[in-house]
């Protein structure tokens, strides 16, 4: 008798927290819910009735020569429209519209020339940007992420991903995920702050492998290496009071990764909805709770151009759920200037390639860090 009132509390429960978070937002875009099942390759594709969403890739290179390259690709979609006024979520975008904004951030580290390029694009659809609904194809003038064709029905397809920046820099890549596509959060969906609303649908690929060419100037060079994939979708991203945040994408020589940030709230202390969650080689999601991790800046760099200050060298410490002990990693970027700054939308950031070091300064991993908040600005939320 016990156990049945135990499990009817239990239900009782749960369903008072799937009540509580509303379907829509008060300017009348859809809300991520708790439990809602996935459907794919649709949902790997655009979500008109949320507010904001975005496809973004992070990635480890190596040339056969020796050279070293990393880079960001990430295209975003953000409505000016709610639901009501857009068109059906089933719908492909018209040929020019006025419904959603494109903006889209490509940076390339050419590590042994110390060398870092970016570029920024900002469109509305129909005007040189797109982003189709029932499967993955996000596009920004020549910029393109999409999925190969042939595996079109697969929750984990090939991608393809094609970026220039400005006349100096091409790159061409196919990646295949060498691990499942994850879904984080305890009940589908990410929390990112107090109110109901702040959570997203937070879609990974920990592992992609990755060939192809990256092209310099006038030199261009065969690639192969690991790329990390996000793609989230929300429409009241983050919640109040937050001035930033710190993330990072983790990914260690024995096929372990790790995803982490800490989301700063102007108060100085990291918000109770930051997180830190391990990745095993099976693909299983080892959640960690503030209280078991610990974020630390080693050293920071001040931008000669914004003169934002970014704490681009840091340590974290937290519990190893292969040993249970607590075990402590160093992020060490691959060069100091690695700052998006002067684009369309106003603000600047750091997203960089690091090593990953143990506690004995071996290399254990490679890493990106992202920094946003720093210049005064989060982008409105975009990220």
């Amino acid at each position: 008798m016990k156990t049945a009132a135990l499990l009817l509390l239990s239900l009782l429960l749960a369903f008072n927290l799937l009540a509580s978070v509303p379907l829509q937002t008060a300017e009348g875009y859809f809300v991520p819910q708790p439990g809602q099942p996935l459907s794919f390759p649709r949902d790997h594709g655009s979500h008109p009735n949320y507010k904001i969403e975005w496809w973004y890739l992070t990635g480890h290179l190596d040339a056969p020569s020796g050279e070293r390259f990393g880079y960001q690709a990430t295209f975003f979609r953000r409505a000016l429209k709610a639901p009501t006024e857009q068109l059906s979520d089933q719908d492909e975008p018209p040929s020019f519209g006025d419904e959603q904004l494109y903006l889209a951030h490509m940076g390339l580290t050419d590590v042994d020339g110390q060398r870092f390029f970016h570029q920024e694009r900002f469109n509305r659809d129909g005007w040189d940007a797109l982003s189709a609904t029932k499967a993955m194809d996000v596009r920004n003038g020549n910029w393109r992420l999409h999925q190969i064709e042939s595996q079109a029905e697969s929750r984990d397809p090939s991608l393809r991903l094609q970026f220039t920046i400005d006349d100096s820099v091409a790159v061409d890549l196919h990646l295949t995920p060498s691990k499942s596509l994850l879904v984080f959060g305890q009940d589908g969906t990410s929390r990112k702050g107090a109110d109901p609303a702040a959570r997203s649908y937070y879609l990974t690929w920990s592992r992609l492998e990755s060939t192809g060419t990256v092209a310099i100037d006038d030199k261009s060079y065969s690639v192969s290496g690991e790329s990390w994939m996000d793609h989230e979708i929300a429409s009241m991203q983050l919640g109040d009071g937050l001035e930033g945040w710190d993330w990072t994408a983790i990914q260690l020589n024995d096929n372990w990764e790790i995803k982490a940030y800490i989301l700063r709230q102007d108060d100085g202390l990291p918000s109770p909805f930051s997180a830190l969650i391990w990745i095993d080689p099976a693909g299983n999601k080892h959640y960690r709770s503030t209280e078991d991790f610990s974020w630390k800046t080693v050293r920071s760099w001040t931008s000669p151009e914004t003169e934002s200050s970014y704490p681009i060298e840091l340590t974290i410490t937290t519990i190893d759920p292969r040993t249970d002990q607590s075990v402590t990693l160093r992020l060490k970027p691959v060069m100091d200037a690695q700052e998006l700054s002067n684009g369309s939308a106003g603000f600047a950031y750091w997203e960089g390639a690091c090593d990953v070091l143990d506690d004995e300064e071996k290399t254990i991993g490679r890493a990106y860090l992202e920094l946003v908040g720093y210049g005064g600005s989060t982008g409105d939320g975009l990220r």
